[in-house]
C-alpha cells in the first residue's frame, strides 16, 4: 500500500521536473500551453523557463564573443540574457494591460510564464546552433559573414519563438475561453514591437561579436542604425576576396549580433597619407 500510494507523488513530481519542461517546450507545446492556461505547475514552468534562457542565451552569447577575445566572450555572454530579459521588461507590461483591456482572463502570472516559455523555445534554438557558429569561427570564416550568420541565427530564434507563443495562445487559451480571438490581432503587433525594441537595445549594448583589431570595450557608443550596418556588411561580404581591402570611411558602421552593431572609427588621412585628427 505504502509503495503504491507512493507511485502518484512520484509521477507528479517528475512531471513538473526540468526534463518534463524541455519535452512540452521541444515537443508537447500544446500540453506546456494547456497547463498555464488550466494553472498547473505555474511557478516550476516559470522558473525553468527563466534558468533556461539565462543560461543558454549567455551560451550563445559566450560564443558569439570567442571571435574577438576571451573578455569579449565573457561580456557577450553577460549581455546576451540581459538583453532579452530587459527588452521583455520594457514590452510586458503594456502587453499584458492590453490583454486585460481587451478581456483576457489570464492572470499576470499566467501570461508572464507564456512569454518566458517562449523565450526558452529561442533560446534553445541559439544553444544548438553554436556548434555552427563555432565551426565557421575556427574555420576563419570572414567577420562579415559571422556577423550576419549571427544576425540570421538571431533573429530565426526569436521569430520561432514568437510563433510558439502564437500557436499557444489560439490552440490551447482561446479555446478555452480565457483568451479572446481580437487578442490574437495585438498579440502580433506586439510581437513586432518586441522586435524594434530588442534590436534598439542591441544597438545600445555592442560590441557583441568584438573586432580583434581594436581593445576591448564592454559598451560602445555608435551612430547610425541596424539596418545600414547589414547593408554595409553585405556590401562587403560580396566584395572579391581577391581584392585589396579598402579603408572604410570614418564612422563605419559593422554589425556585430542580432542587431548588435558595432562602429569601427578610423582615423581620416590627408593627401600625403598622415592620419590627422
Amino acid at each position: 500500500m505504502t509503495a503504491a500510494a507512493a507511485r502518484p507523488v512520484t509521477s507528479s513530481a517528475s512531471s513538473n521536473g526540468y526534463g518534463a519542461f524541455l519535452t512540452e517546450i521541444l515537443s508537447d507545446r500544446d500540453r506546456f500551453f494547456t497547463e498555464v492556461a488550466e494553472d498547473k505547475g505555474l511557478r516550476g514552468k516559470l522558473v525553468h523557463a527563466l534558468w533556461t534562457l539565462v543560461g543558454l542565451s549567455a551560451l550563445y552569447g559566450a560564443a558569439t564573443g570567442a571571435y574577438a577575445s576571451p573578455a569579449q566572450a565573457v561580456s557577450s555572454a553577460l549581455k546576451l540574457p540581459l538583453l532579452f530579459l530587459g527588452t521583455l521588461a520594457i514590452c510586458f507590461p503594456g502587453f499584458f494591460v492590453i490583454q486585460v483591456l481587451v478581456g483576457s482572463r489570464l492572470r499576470l502570472l499566467q501570461v508572464l510564464t507564456l512569454v518566458l516559455g517562449a523565450l526558452s523555445l529561442s533560446a534553445i534554438l541559439l544553444a544548438a546552433a553554436v556548434p555552427i557558429t563555432v565551426f565557421f569561427l575556427s574555420t576563419g570564416a570572414n567577420y562579415y559573414f559571422l556577423t550576419l550568420l549571427h544576425v540570421v541565427i538571431v533573429l530565426g530564434a526569436g521569430l520561432v519563438g514568437m510563433a510558439a507563443l502564437h500557436d499557444g495562445l489560439a490552440s490551447a487559451c482561446e479555446k478555452r475561453g480565457v483568451y479572446p480571438k481580437k487578442a490574437m490581432t495585438i498579440m502580433k503587433v506586439w510581437a513586432v514591437l518586441f522586435a524594434f525594441v530588442g534590436i534598439q537595445m542591441a544597438w545600445n549594448f555592442q560590441p557583441f561579436v568584438g573586432d580583434r583589431s581594436q581593445p576591448f570595450q564592454l559598451f560602445r557608443h555608435n551612430e547610425g542604425n541596424f539596418y545600414t550596418a547589414v547593408v554595409y556588411s553585405l556590401g562587403r561580404l560580396a566584395h572579391d576576396e581577391e581584392k585589396a581591402p579598402q579603408v572604410a570611411p570614418s564612422g563605419t558602421l559593422r554589425p556585430g549580433v542580432g542587431g548588435l552593431l558595432e562602429l569601427r572609427e578610423r582615423s581620416s588621412t590627408d593627401s600625403s597619407g598622415v592620419p590627422t585628427r
